[in-house]
């Protein structure tokens, strides 16, 4: 390039010495021109050896990126090797698994099988046991409601009975208070053709034959009638009363006059003691009711005088009257 340089120094020297003016003045333009073109020459290398400079570096970029590359496809070949392996392995494993589910499918069909139907028996038999379990259900139900209903019953009931025993005991209260009375008021005669006996809630009066009539009749005498008034006054005083007047008599046949047997004069007797009793105006007609027994309530053997005596009787039944306590037990 220097050598260049010099060479067109000294041809320029040389003509300048031996041109003419218009060939010197082309010369020196022709030589600016090539100056110029140097210029643009030398700048045309620099960027070429510029660009040579990057391409060298692009180049090595490339290389090392090539390097790189293949080490990592040596890395890439190594690892698809492996790959290649475990995937042979796997499809052997994968074989021999298929030969031995073939071989087991038609056993493992069966299992599946027996176990549906396991299964849907286990499922009927869940829905067999809702079911009974629902209707035990609604049947505890029921049987609260009817215990709740019982219970409710039962203390009405309970209430009932009280209210029952509370009726009783005013009851036997009244009967053995009456009693007391009668006791009292015929006190003398009590033992004497007399008796006077409370039982089953009520009280038993029995006269005997010699203390209101005579032999064969039905007409009361005077101690009888006595005896009757003091009776009469003492039941007056208790109007929630009944009273039934039985005559009773021995089983020696009877017939006189308009009375015809046993039956005649049992019936004349009651009624005779119940005229006498409604003569004490305090006493209710409709608490007196008339009653002939004959002989056939005996309280003693009719083979003995004795017990013929002790049969002709007339006895009084003195029941307290128990509407309320009926009335009760109709509720």
């Amino acid at each position: 390039m220097r050598l260049s340089s010099l060479f067109t120094a000294l041809s320029i020297l040389f003509m300048f010495s031996c041109v003419t003016p218009k060939i010197h003045n082309d010369l020196v333009e022709e030589n600016e021109t090539n100056k110029k073109k140097i210029i643009q020459n030398s700048k045309k290398l620099l960027k070429l050896e510029n660009e040579i400079s990057f391409k060298k570096n692009e180049i090595n970029k490339k290389k090392k990126r090539i390097r790189n590359l293949k080490a990592d496809s040596v890395d890439i070949r190594t690892s698809y090797s492996s790959l290649q392996n475990k995937h042979d392995d796997l499809k052997n494993t994968y074989d021999l698994l298929v030969s031995s589910s073939t071989r087991s499918s038609s056993e493992k069909a069966k299992e599946i099988k027996n176990l549906l139907e396991q299964l849907d028996q286990s499922r009927t038999d869940l829905y067999a046991k809702e079911d009974k379990l629902n209707k035990i259900s609604a049947s505890l139900e029921s049987k609260e409601a009817e215990l709740v209903n019982a219970q409710d019953e039962l203390r009405l009931r309970s209430q009932r009975v009280l209210e029952l025993e509370k009726l009783i005991s005013k009851k036997d209260s009244m009967v053995s208070s009456l009693k007391n009375s009668i006791s009292n008021a015929l006190v003398g005669l009590e033992g004497e053709g007399l008796t006077v006996v409370q039982k089953n809630g009520k009280v038993y009066i029995s006269l005997e034959e010699e203390l209101l009539f005579a032999s064969g009749k039905y007409e009361i005498n005077e101690e009888g009638k006595l005896a009757l008034k003091k009776l009469s006054d003492v039941l007056a005083l208790q109007s929630d009363l009944d009273i039934i007047v039985e005559g009773h008599t021995d089983s020696i046949p009877y017939n006189r006059g308009q009375l015809k047997d046993n039956w005649d004069l049992s019936v004349m007797r009651s009624t005779s003691v119940i005229k006498i009793m409604l003569q004490n105006k305090s006493l209710k007609p409709n608490q007196l009711t008339a009653a002939g027994k004959a002989e056939f309530v005996p309280i003693s053997s009719n083979n003995s005088s004795e017990g013929r005596s002790a049969n002709r009787r007339i006895e009084m039944i003195l029941t307290p009257n128990l509407d309320d306590l009926f009335d009760l037990l109709s509720e």
